[in-house]
Formats: C-alpha cells, sequence, structure tokens
C-alpha cells in the first residue's frame, strides 16, 4: 500500500492513525477504568482486520512459489536463510548484552508451581498439517503455512498449471482489496485499543517492571529506526530515508494495533513501490516479495526474539541469573519455542530455566505497550529482511564497504552508550527494597482469635468423658504447638506477631469453636514426645504424612501436598538436578532437620552423607556441619530464599511429593473427625486455596483500587 493513502482532506493514513492514538490516550486518561467499554470495539476492529489474513497468507504462498521455477525457488530458499540466520543472530547478540544493564540486586523468590511442572509444546500439532482445513479453523499458523509452502513447491512442477495461478491471482487481489478496506478503520480501532489500555494499566504496574520495559523499548528503537534500515541502505539500493518513509503506514498501523499478521498486505504493497521507484522492479521481485512476507512471517523475527530479554529481566529479578554457559542452550530452546508463539515460549523458558513461571504474570501485565514495540521491531525486521533477501536473490545488492564501516562504528558507540545510560538510570530509578522479602515478613492475619504465646505447660490434662472436642470447647482454649522457624507456616512476621499459612488456618477454627488460640513452641525433638504428653490439643507447621510419623502420632486428612527439594547457594543449583546424580557424588552432604525426614533421606540416598540439623536457619547462618545443601519442601525452602536471597530452590527429579496435615495425639479422638470434616469444609469453599495464594505463592490480599484518572481525581466528576 503506498504511503500517500489519504482523505479528502489530504491526511495521510498514518497522520490519522496517530490522531487517533493521541485521542486513545486521552480518552484513557481522563475516564480510566471506564475507558475499558471501548474493549468491544478494540476487539472487533482485530477481528475485521484479521479475517482476510490467514486467507491472504495462504493463497499467496501457494502463487508465490508455484509462480517460481525450481531454480529460483532454491536460489530464494538459500539467500532468504542467509539473512534470516544473519538477523537471528544479531537479535541474539541484543539480548545478552542488555542485560549488562541491570544493577546488581539480590532477591529470593515465593514458591512458584513452575518449580514441579513441566511445560509441553506438540511441535507435531503446531507444525504438521494433518488436517489442513482444521489448522486453518483454528488459526494455526504454521501448520497452515507449511500446508501452502508444499503446494507451492508441488505446483512448480505442474505444466498445466496456469489456469490455476490466474485464480490464485484475482484470489489474492480481491482479498488484499478486502485488507485495504478495513484499514481505512484504522483510527477508529487504534482510538479504542490505546483508550482502553491508558484506562486499565496502572502506575503501580509499570513501575515494578520498569527494569524490563525502559530497555526494551530503547533497544527497540534503536533497531527500528537505526541498526535495521541503516544496514539495509549499507548494503542496498535503497537510501535510509528511503526504508523509514515507505515503511512508516506499516509501522504505524504494527505499533498501535500489536498484531503483525495485519500488515503483511501493506508490507506486500511498500516493498513493490520501494523496487518500483527505483525502477528495478520485475516479476521475478514480485515474486519473491510475494513469497517472502507470508514465509518469514512464520520464523521468529527480531521483535519475537527481543521477548526473551524479559525471561534474562525475570532471573534478576527473582535472584536467579542464567548462567552465561546456559546461554547457547538457552539460544537453541528459544528459537523453537517461539515458532511456536511468544505467550507459549515464555513460560516454557521460565521453567526450563527453573524461575518462577509466575513471572510470565508481570509479562502480561505490560499487555498492549509491550506488543506495540515488539510489532513494531517485527514490522521493520520483516520489511528489512524481504529487501535484503529479494536484493540477494535478483542480483542487485549494493555493498557500499565505506558506508558500512561508518555504520558499524557509529552503532557500536551508540550500543555502548545505550547499555551505560540505561545502567545509570536503572541503578537511581530501581528500588533496592526487596519486594519479596517485604510481602513475607509484613504479611498479617486480620481476623484473629484471642492468642497467647505460652512456654511452660502443666501437667497431662485428663480428657472429659464426652470426649475431647467438649473438653477444648469447655477449657475456652485450643491449645496449638508450633515451630517458629517453619516458613512459611509458622513464624515471627517483622512485628513480632506469629503469623503463617497455618497460623491462620488455626485462627479460623479456634474462632468457629468459640475458643482462644494458646500457641505452645515445639523443637523436632521434642514433638511427637509433647503429643504423647497433651501438652497440645494440636500441633502445626506444615508436617509431612510419612508411616513412622503414623506410629507416634494422629495425622489430619491432608489440606496441602508438599514438594521434597533442595536448598543450594545459587552457583551451586545445576549439580542438584536428579536424585540419582546427587547420590552418585559421594563427595555431597545433605543437611536435613528432623530424624524421621534424615531416615528417609538416607533410604532414599544410601549413598550419601545425611547430616541431621537441630534447625533450618541453622544451615543459612554459621552451617557449622558444613553441609552443601537442605532438604526441605520447595514450599518452605522458597520462603527461606526470600531471606537468604543468595541460596537458591531445586527441585531434582524424579519428583517426590508427600501430604501434610495438622498433626493431633494418638488415639480415637472425636476432636479429630471434627478437625478432618472442618478441612474438607475449607477446601470446598475455598478458604484453602486463598491461604495458599498469600502464604506459599505470595500473592497480595490487598484489593484493586480504582486506577487514577482526571475525570474523577482531578475534576471530581464521578465517585
Amino acid at each position: 500500500m503506498n504511503d500517500q493513502v489519504k482523505n479528502k482532506r489530504g491526511i495521510s493514513l498514518s497522520t490519522q492513525i496517530l490522531i487517533g492514538l493521541t485521542l486513545g490516550l486521552f480518552v484513557g486518561l481522563f475516564f480510566g477504568e471506564r475507558a475499558s467499554a471501548l474493549a468491544i470495539v478494540s476487539r472487533a476492529y482485530i477481528g475485521l482486520i484479521q479475517m482476510s489474513i490467514l486467507p491472504y497468507m495462504v493463497v499467496s504462498l501457494m502463487l508465490g512459489i508455484g509462480s517460481l521455477s525450481y531454480e529460483k525457488a532454491g536460489k530464494l530458499a538459500i539467500t532468504g536463510g542467509i539473512v534470516l540466520v544473519a538477523s537471528w543472530l544479531l537479535a541474539f547478540a541484543i539480548v545478552f548484552l542488555i542485560p549488562l544493564a541491570f544493577p546488581s540486586m539480590e532477591s529470593g523468590s515465593f514458591f512458584s508451581t513452575s518449580l514441579v511442572e513441566v511445560a509441553k509444546v506438540d511441535f507435531i500439532d503446531l507444525y504438521i498439517p494433518v488436517n489442513p482445513f482444521s489448522s486453518l479453523a483454528r488459526t494455526v499458523v504454521p501448520a497452515a503455512a507449511v500446508f501452502s509452502v508444499i503446494f507451492g513447491i508441488a505446483l512448480i512442477g505442474v505444466e498445466t498449471k496456469q489456469n490455476l495461478l490466474e485464480i490464485l491471482t484475482a484470489t489474492s487481489k480481491t482479498l488484499t482489496r478486502v485488507a485495504m478496506m478495513v484499514v481505512k478503520i484504522t483510527p477508529i480501532g487504534v482510538f479504542a485499543i490505546a483508550a482502553n489500555a491508558s484506562g486499565t494499566m496502572t502506575i503501580e504496574e509499570f513501575g515494578r517492571l520498569q527494569s524490563y520495559i525502559i530497555p526494551f523499548i530503547a533497544a527497540t528503537l534503536l533497531l527500528v529506526f537505526w541498526i535495521l534500515p541503516g544496514l539495509v541502505a549499507a548494503i542496498t539500493p535503497f537510501s535510509y530515508r528511503e526504508i523509514l518513509k515507505t515503511a512508516r503506514d506499516a509501522l504505524a498501523t504494527g505499533f498501535v494495533t500489536g498484531n503483525l499478521f495485519i500488515t503483511l498486505p501493506m508490507l506486500v504493497e511498500n516493498a513493490r513501490t520501494l523496487f518500483e521507484d527505483h525502477q528495478i522492479s520485475n516479476d521475478d521481485t514480485d515474486n519473491y516479495i510475494e513469497v517472502l512476507v507470508p514465509t518469514s512471517f512464520n520464523f521468529p523475527n527480531i521483535g519475537k526474539l527481543l521477548t526473551l530479554f524479559f525471561v534474562l529481566f525475570a532471573g534478576w529479578f527473582v535472584g536467579k541469573n542464567i548462567a552465561l554457559a546456559d546461554y547457547p542452550g538457552f539460544a537453541v530452546i528459544g528459537l523453537f519455542t517461539l515458532f511456536g508463539g511468544v505467550d507459549l515460549a515464555l513460560p516454557f523458558l521460565l521453567d526450563q530455566m527453573k524461575i518462577p513461571s509466575d513471572m510470565y504474570e508481570l509479562y502480561v501485565v505490560t499487555g498492549v505497550l509491550n506488543s506495540w514495540f515488539a510489532t513494531l521491531l517485527a514490522v521493520m525486521n520483516l520489511f528489512a529482511f524481504t529487501l535484503v533477501a529479494t536484493c540477494a536473490a535478483t542480483g542487485v545488492m549494493k555493498i557500499n564497504w565505506s558506508r558500512i564501516f561508518r555504520f558499524s562504528i557509529i552503532s557500536l558507540v551508540i550500543f555502548v552508550a545505550f547499555l551505560l545510560g540505561m545502567r545509570f538510570l536503572l541503578s537511581e530509578m530501581v528500588s533496592k527494597e526487596d519486594i519479596q522479602r517485604r510481602t513475607l515478613m509484613q504479611s498479617e492475619i486480620k481476623e484473629v482469635s484471642q492468642t497467647a504465646d505460652i512456654k511452660k505447660v502443666g501437667p497431662k490434662e485428663a480428657i472429659g468423658e464426652k470426649g475431647h472436642l467438649e473438653t477444648i470447647i469447655k477449657r475456652g482454649t485450643l491449645r496449638v504447638g508450633y515451630n517458629h522457624e517453619n516458613l512459611p507456616f509458622s513464624y515471627h512476621n517483622e512485628n513480632g506477631d506469629l503469623v503463617g499459612f497455618d497460623v491462620e488456618l488455626i485462627h479460623a477454627l479456634s474462632r468457629e469453636l468459640g475458643v482462644e488460640a494458646e500457641f505452645i513452641p515445639w523443637t523436632y525433638e521434642t514433638l511427637f514426645k509433647d503429643l504423647d504428653q497433651n501438652k497440645f490439643d494440636v500441633a502445626i507447621g506444615g508436617m509431612i504424612v510419612t508411616p513412622d510419623r503414623l506410629t507416634k502420632a494422629k495425622f489430619s486428612d491432608p489440606y496441602i501436598n508438599i514438594t521434597t527439594a533442595v536448598v543450594v547457594e545459587d552457583y551451586r543449583r545445576h549439580e542438584f538436578k536428579t536424585w540419582r546424580s546427587i547420590d552418585e557424588e559421594h563427595t555431597i552432604r545433605l543437611g536435613v532437620v528432623g530424624e524421621n525426614r534424615a531416615k528417609g533421606a538416607k533410604r532414599y540416598l544410601p549413598n550419601t552423607d545425611i547430616v541431621l540439623m537441630k534447625s533450618y536457619r541453622e544451615f543459612f547462618t554459621d552451617n557449622p556441619k558444613g553441609v552443601h545443601a537442605l532438604v526441605i519442601s520447595a514450599e518452605a525452602g522458597s520462603a527461606w530464599t526470600i531471606v537468604y536471597p543468595s541460596y537458591s530452590v531445586v527441585v531434582p527429579t524424579p519428583h517426590i511429593k508427600a501430604p501434610a496435615g495438622l498433626v493431633m495425639p494418638l488415639g480415637g479422638s472425636d476432636f479429630g473427625d471434627f478437625v478432618d470434616d472442618w478441612l474438607n469444609l475449607k477446601k470446598t469453599n475455598g478458604s484453602i486455596e486463598k491461604l495458599y495464594d498469600k502464604w506459599i505463592l505470595g500473592k497480595s490480599e490487598e484489593q484493586k483500587k480504582p486506577r487514577w484518572s482526571m475525570g474523577r481525581d482531578v475534576f471530581g466528576l464521578w465517585e
């Protein structure tokens, strides 16, 4: 599509789009969350613009490839492949260098399900069109593209293909006209998208992600407006100014919609225009452009590859930086998973790098803002790739070595300045406060029963004739045994209050019994003796149910499943990937708290030196017994890494899971039956899940406040 698309007053499409963007941002800021009503308009626009794109891609690939000879198709495949690989290398170089801009920061993280779950990618379904019509109906773009490419290759050798080519040509032109008709309403769609985005994204959400957003945007702009057009200008007949001017409508459309797919027809027309303006256009260039644009769309572009930077950011954010030695493997995995899309690749890569996959939620928070810039870069990448590959295939490359040398030196200076500037800026902007630690140590229990910590306990109390439950109610107190170092189940926060998953659970139980909760400390050496002496009615602390423990105490029905893990210093986390490798490495000493866990560990790891420790904190402080790793649950270990961020949680394979329950004295007890029924009720009504989200996953309880808006907060037009 030509740059000179104008309305009757002479306003170009790109200008109309920018006007729509500006008005949308203003409406979003003015009306705040009320602007979300425009989401239906933005969805309708995206739907209209997408409706012809997949058919257009299929027809263009069939037509473009089928029109070629085998010789020309081979030449195009070779030149296109070389240019594509070169663009990937450029992208990875930038992705791996950007983390140099991160300021130093240590941080731990709450437990994440990514530690114990493995993502699965069905590449067969993505790329093998078992049923091409099903792939088209489900918008499985890679599979549809594979079918179209194979069809086009087969069509090359068909002698009587001219009639079919004419039909495909007419269909392609018709679909292009449909797309161009819808493009005319782009300013309206852009207005709705911008209003919805600016009206719903909060300042807090942006602030937390500034260490990712700012370098990402800066790197994107550097690539779009200098590196890519400058590089193309240095090796083709086209000037830097011509490249940017011709591509600006597609850049504007891709930027504000966040959708590369809908720019494909525009890019084809823009590339044709550039070749026509230089009078080097012919049937071959048209065919190559028709093939290159839709084909390269299905390969990871620089815009997608740059999003891999988020994985490196996430590792830095949670204090689990990806080692340099892992970069090659990360690059290969990242490249192949991106064939399935960013939304598939990022959670998978976070899992593979053992970074909490919940971090992906932070990526989602960037929403339209991230997609704007990623798509902007993807559009320029696709346009630059098409120009270079077409010039190479048709023999019109125009390499200027002095221009290339000058461009390389300037680019290197700019990029070094970019890294130094980003590091200084982020060092000043990023808060040194550990958000995860603040969340853990400032967590509170809002609804508590009257409580008291007691250190001395009287002699064994006789149970009433009608049962233990009635004794507790008559006494007016529920005596609870706890260990103050069982993060995140029972521990003291920075105010000295006893808090945690189990503590809040017990407060709910005592409230509903109408009694006070009385907390009595226990140690692993005395727990079962204390229970036998009836010093407390129930013990808490994320206690794992084991056969040996069942002979010493009664456990409630499980209320949570716990995963066995090890905690190690960050730099050693790669040494503990499997239990077998741990047991085969005879020099490793594993620390274990509690005799029962020590016995279980020894049975499972007969060749490993198992060392009994008094407390978890002993490992993180002086570590007098010189153990290399601490056996602990992944849920508890994650909390400890927040307090001691230089350590990491590793879940060796195969994963070992066990249920945890509340612990009570042996013997028949109506109180035990009551607790079982009560826990099942709490699991059914979602109370256990809410506690899990708060104490294990670290999700905030605070209700989301209404987004700031000019209309409400400045002019007071509504409440």
